[in-house]
């Protein structure tokens, strides 16, 4: 997985289901040591769902950016280390009940994960 995703291979896990995206993600931070989300000078990007505020996370800048357009035309992507995203971003997270939407794609769907089921997923 450390070569380039050629532009089928995007389209392809674009248009793949949450799980399969999910399962990318794990593997991609594992691998790169990093996440990816979306800020400007307010912070970084917050939606709200019907379960509550969630954060969007990718798995690399180029997927995030898809993102950066209308209301959030003033986003860019912005890398956390794992280390950060582990011991900062994921007990902040459970402290605070706000739900990771994971490697979501343009259609608004992504998987709704917690940061308790993440930290399992990653072997935290």
């Amino acid at each position: 997985m450390s070569e380039e995703l050629s532009l089928d291979q995007r389209i392809q896990l674009l248009a793949a289901t949450d799980d399969v995206r999910l399962e990318f993600f794990v593997k991609s931070v594992k691998e790169h040591q990093s996440v990816w989300s979306l800020s400007n000078e307010e912070g970084f990007v917050m939606v709200e769902t019907d379960d509550g505020d969630c954060v969007m996370v990718w798995p690399d800048a180029d997927f995030a950016a898809q993102w950066a357009v209308e209301e959030w035309d003033d986003c860019e992507p912005v890398e956390i280390s794992f280390e950060t995203f582990t011991t900062l971003w994921l007990p902040s997270l459970e402290k605070d009940n706000i739900t990771l939407a994971v490697f979501p794609n343009i259609e608004d769907e992504g998987k709704l994960t917690t940061a308790a089921e993440m930290k399992e997923l990653l072997g935290i």
